[in-house]
């Protein structure tokens, strides 16, 4: 039997493998895709993210690969805008998705944990004892009943969509609000300024959230002269506009004042991604033998 098995290689999957392998334990960690693999995502790591990493020998790569984030820029809708830097010395970095969880997990692959990509889990396997129910592990694959894998402590670090949290009943989307993302990557997107060259400093970036009635539009220039866009707005089963989101995408920025001239030349690499619902509540509940990563407040908005 393995000490832990984490089901789940993003970054919280992968972190929690790189120090518990260091810490001696036995680690199986899981995902049902092949990385590197893409992920929607605003694409930027904050700089009290990128100093946690950092404590863990983690930081360096990111550092050198990801665009330099200075802040964030905040507007709303009849010209209204917040600009907040970071403290001088100060930055979070923008950087691929794909490429920042594949440095995390090799990292974690080092460490001496265990990995094992395509594997898709169907549920946690729970036994009754004196004290109540008991997660011993999970069951993957098979239509015949599937493989059991047994392990002391099981962490479900698998993302908004959990198999384990939502098969237990300990997370659900409810029904309001239920909202959806559509990101996709361009070129030729004029982006905002590098607020420190004009200070003398290292270019720099701005993050950008553009919050509009019903939706916001996030903006963040990535390595490789690309931009990340990423439109978070309500839907509805049988929502028409998500069967063609370029062209969503499009129309949102076109309609929009300080987005249509900037988008006037851009183009769409590659195919959007269509994410949805957003909205997760967690129960609170506990089990014996299952750690379930959620936000602090569990609840993802």
């Amino acid at each position: 039997m393995i000490d832990v098995l984490i089901v789940g290689a993003g970054p919280a999957g992968a972190v929690a493998a790189l120090v518990l392998a260091r810490a001696g334990a036995r680690v199986r960690l899981v995902d049902r895709a092949t990385f590197p693999r893409d992920k929607l995502c605003g694409d930027t790591v904050n700089p009290g993210t990128l100093a946690r990493l950092k404590s863990l020998g983690l930081a360096a790569d990111i550092e050198a690969r990801g665009l330099k984030v200075a802040g964030m820029l905040v507007t709303g809708e009849r010209g209204v805008a917040i600009e907040g830097r970071y403290p001088d010395g100060v930055y979070g970095r923008a950087i691929v998705r794909r490429d920042l969880d594949w440095r995390l997990l090799q990292a974690a692959i080092d460490a001496g944990c265990e990995f094992e990509p395509g594997v898709s889990v169907r549920g946690a396997f729970v036994t009754d004892d004196r004290t109540g129910h008991v997660v011993r592990g999970v069951t993957i694959g098979g239509k015949d009943g599937g493989l059991r894998v047994d392990a002391r402590v099981t962490i479900a670090a698998d993302g908004r969509r959990s198999t384990i949290a939502f098969g237990l009943g300990l997370a659900r989307h409810p029904p309001r609000p239920r909202r959806w993302a559509i990101g996709a990557y361009y070129e030729n997107f004029a982006n905002g300024v590098r607020p420190e060259a004009d200070r003398g400093l290292s270019p720099a970036i701005l993050g950008e959230m553009h919050v509009r009635r019903g939706r916001y539009i996030g903006v963040a220039p990535i390595p490789g002269a690309l931009t990340n866009v990423c439109l978070v707005r309500p839907s509805r089963p049988g929502d028409a506009e998500l069967r063609d989101p370029a062209a969503l995408l499009s129309r949102e920025l076109r309609r929009d004042p300080l987005l249509r001239d900037r988008a006037g030349d851009a183009r769409v690499v590659g195919p959007p991604v269509v994410l949805g619902p957003l909205a997760v509540d967690a129960t609170g509940a506990t089990i014996d033998g299952l750690l379930l990563a959620t936000p602090r407040d569990s609840s993802i908005r």
